[in-house]
């Protein structure tokens, strides 16, 4: 119970979409819940008798699926695999988060995570393939938070992520400069170039103590590349209140329409419906998980419906 504890403190603190709710915004567990139920429906849609529920929750979707009985199974899945995704919060490393213009390295972890994942499911080790997702999805979705991605003008997950042979397109160099220079007045906000904006450059945050001159900090209150008192001035989407977050919305559709592609990605390698059922915890096997890794995901659900279109009630 006491390192239950200490993981909820060390998380209330970190630098993402987040655990903790927030008014109009999504967090990285409800992002996660509404990308397995729609994965999951697009995998019950050749069910004899399959007509897409409305609202779109676990209850419906498992009746749907004629899985009636394995709800609760369901359920646990979905939360098992948001607690790991929480859980990557607590690696520092730049990768795991797209922070620092990471970007080969932040999409190897999630390409070599699906190759992990597949092999796993294929030797039955599906508890092992829940926490593996539950990583790769944390990591795939602070990319449409921490990078340029969504202020590109980009409305679409952007495929190299999960396709290792696509290659990754204009990543600003070294020492290319992204950020005008720091706003004084916490109503300007950071500012990314012209040429980076006109040339479709990706870049994304730095985040920690310092960084090159002339790049884009991650903002927020834990993040010292901003200088003192400027916790405002970066570029995460993080949230409603993050230094963009006037972008948060199109930030979180994009990251749970790119999660849908990663897990039907997944569910495609498998080759295989049931095993991907299995995954999500449709299946009479229990998914196993203790009282932490259901810690995360146990409140009243903000967003009951996953369907499309339903996103934020605004």
């Amino acid at each position: 119970m006491r390192s239950t504890f200490l993981l909820l403190c060390l998380l209330t603190v970190v630098h993402t979409f987040g655990i903790l709710r927030k008014d109009k915004s999504r967090n990285h567990q409800e992002i996660t819940r509404t990308a397995v139920l729609r994965a999951t429906a697009t995998t019950c849609v050749e069910t004899e008798g399959f007509t897409m529920p409305k609202p779109l929750n676990m209850k419906t979707l498992a009746e749907a699926c004629g899985k009636m009985k394995y709800e609760d199974h369901f359920e646990k899945a979905i939360r098992v695999i948001c607690y790991y995704n929480v859980k990557t919060d607590l690696l520092s490393d730049p990768e795991y988060h797209f922070n620092n213009e990471k970007f080969k390295m932040g999409r190897k972890l999630i390409t070599d995570g699906i190759t992990k994942i597949t092999g796993q499911v294929m030797s039955q080790s599906f508890d092992d393939a829940r926490e593996t997702l539950g990583e790769i999805l944390h990591t795939l979705q602070d990319f449409y938070s921490h990078s340029n991605w969504i202020e590109l003008g980009n409305t679409s997950p952007y495929t190299a992520l999960i396709n290792p042979d696509e290659e990754l397109k204009n990543i600003a160099d070294e020492l290319q400069e992204t950020c005008e220079k720091d706003c004084v007045k916490k109503t300007c906000r950071a500012s990314l170039k012209e040429d980076i904006i006109n040339n479709k450059i990706l870049t994304s945050g730095y985040f920690g103590s310092k960084k090159p001159a002339g790049k884009c900090s991650h903002g927020g209150g834990l993040d010292l590349t901003t200088g003192f008192g400027k916790s405002w001035n970066g570029i995460n989407k993080d949230s409603r209140d993050s230094s963009h977050g006037s972008l948060h919305k199109k930030a979180a559709v994009v990251a749970i329409e790119a999660s849908v592609k990663l897990l039907e990605n997944i569910r495609d390698k498998i080759n295989n419906p049931n095993s991907f059922l299995r995954l999500v915890g449709l299946h009479e096997e229990k998914p196993k998980g203790s009282l932490k890794t259901l810690l995360f995901s146990a409140f009243k659900d903000r967003y009951p419906d996953a369907s499309e279109g339903a996103e934020f009630d605004d």
